[in-house]
């Protein structure tokens, strides 16, 4: 099969590793791995009210140790990929305000898609995925069906 030869120039660890690194794979999982020590911190805890009355200032700090890792690994990534983090975060956050009207969705858990049938949440005329254009939509979806089977 075509993937044989791909595959078998990833086999040597340092071509790998070093793919990753130029790519910023390997911020990405260093990225993935900081979250799961932030989730740690709250795995025993649950929902804790704000202020975090009842910790004590060591798990305070360990908590701003952990946030600050999470935040300093994302901000290089995203150097990394090019993204200006400070504009995706904004129109993440228009999209999101289209995609939960607060007039239709303050104390509701639906789904977005609920809300999205009834507002154009994508900007796009067929409803396609906000972050897809309806052309890369329609190439998409024809070369989904013409693998199918494989």
């Amino acid at each position: 099969p075509s993937w044989q030869p791909a595959q078998q120039s990833f086999s040597h660890p340092v071509i790998f590793c070093n793919l990753c690194i130029i790519c910023g794979w390997f911020l990405c999982a260093v990225q993935v791995g900081e979250v799961g020590e932030l989730s740690e911190i709250f795995q025993w805890k649950g929902e804790v009210p704000k202020g975090l009355p009842g910790w004590d200032e060591a798990e305070k700090v360990h908590l701003g140790e952990e946030l600050a890792d999470v935040l300093l690994y994302l901000v290089r990534l995203s150097d990394m990929c090019g993204v200006d983090l400070g504009s995706a975060a904004l129109r993440k956050l228009e999209i999101n305000a289209r995609k939960y009207p607060a007039s239709q969705c303050k104390g509701s858990s639906k789904k977005h898609t609920y809300y999205s049938s009834r507002c154009d949440v994508s900007g796009n005329s067929n409803g396609t995925n906000h972050l897809t254009s309806n052309e890369e939509h329609d190439n998409n979806t024809s070369s989904n069906n013409d693998n199918n089977g494989v």
